[in-house]
């Protein structure tokens, strides 16, 4: 905050790591959106880094969501992606709703595996896509879970892994992780197959079964709660004891 003003919202699962980040330069975009404004005289009077003030709340479950709704509802100068992810909305009294779900948060997420692991789950290419928030799990032809992933729209998302490796976290951890292939280097990037070795990642894929799980709220949490539990081949984050 600014002058009593909110510029920006954010979310980490390490909250002092990730402010340490976002006051450097190289590592925050934060930082750079506030040298952009400052530097084009859009703030009220040039100011420095030093004089913004933080507020912080401690969550156990949610923290992705209330980053949504906070950078839409407040609304923030500083952040630039998720604009669109959420609507405007009045607060209501809801009596220590907030209170009853952090402090059971460990059952909510037990009772999310529950219900993702019973879902359906379908070919890739015969999925219907969702454009709602929540998670994906992916199983291989053995119907063994190779992939956990959560997004803000899982139907854009799964649009995505079904196109060019580039874009894809997961097609590149196919090609390389199962398929043996060697990343190509763009722009200083490691992120491209060659054409041929792109169409043997999407015939893998059309063996591989899907599903789509929405969530409302926590799909960060019960992201990173499956991850370490079942600990598929191809997740990396959150993969660690």
């Amino acid at each position: 905050m600014l002058d009593k003003i909110p510029f920006y919202v954010g979310e980490g699962k390490e909250l002092i790591k990730r402010l340490k980040q976002q006051f450097k330069p190289a590592t925050s975009t934060f930082y750079k959106n506030f040298e952009k404004l400052n530097s084009t005289n859009q703030l009220a009077k040039p100011t420095t880094i030093d004089k913004f003030k933080i507020q912080f709340i401690s969550t156990n479950i949610g923290r992705k969501e209330i980053e949504e709704f906070g950078i839409v509802n407040l609304p923030t100068k500083l952040n630039g992606f998720q604009l669109d992810k959420r609507k405007k909305f009045a607060i209501a009294d809801q009596k220590g709703l907030w209170n009853a779900v952090q402090e059971n948060f460990a059952i909510l997420l037990e009772e999310g595996e529950s219900k993702i692991l019973k879902s359906t789950f379908t070919a890739w290419f015969d999925t219907k896509n969702i454009s709602l928030a929540g998670l994906y799990l992916v199983k291989d032809k053995s119907d063994k879970l190779i992939y956990i992933g959560e997004s803000s729209d899982i139907g854009e998302r799964i649009k995505t892994h079904s196109g060019r490796t580039y874009f894809s976290a997961l097609r590149r951890h196919i090609g390389t992780d199962i398929l043996g292939f060697k990343l190509q280097e763009i722009k200083g990037k490691k992120r491209y197959f060659s054409e041929t070795e792109d169409r043997k990642v999407t015939e893998f894929l059309k063996t591989c079964k899907v599903t789509l799980f929405p969530v409302a709220f926590g799909r960060y949490e019960l992201e990173e709660y499956l991850i370490k539990k079942y600990r598929p081949l191809l997740n990396r984050k959150d993969n660690k004891d």
